[in-house]
């Protein structure tokens, strides 16, 4: 995932203004995200994801990173919708 060209759909989808801050704060949720959601898929090969799959994984980053942006802490845990992403994620990559 390129996380720079992400982050500005990310900003778009929080409503935020651009600034050096607010730019550098969606890059490192976003990468910590993506980080979070790859261990999730344990050995997964993302790269053979159908293109729907492929837009579930970005969906789940962007989840993740919008849930930690309002919620640094994740003090109430990953949504159910996460979850039920990281499943079926996994799932799709077991298949042989």
């Amino acid at each position: 995932m390129d996380i720079q060209s992400y982050m500005p759909k990310l900003r778009d989808e929080l409503n935020l203004d651009s600034s050096d801050e607010i730019d550098t704060l969606l890059s490192d949720l976003l990468e910590q995200s993506e980080a979070f959601v790859l261990d999730s898929l344990d050995s997964v090969d993302i790269s053979k994801f159908s293109d729907t799959d492929k837009a579930m994984y970005t969906r789940a980053v962007f989840t993740l990173a919008t849930q930690l942006y309002y919620d640094r802490s994740l003090e109430n845990n990953i949504s159910s919708g996460l979850q039920m992403m990281l499943i079926h994620l996994k799932a799709r990559g077991t298949k042989g």
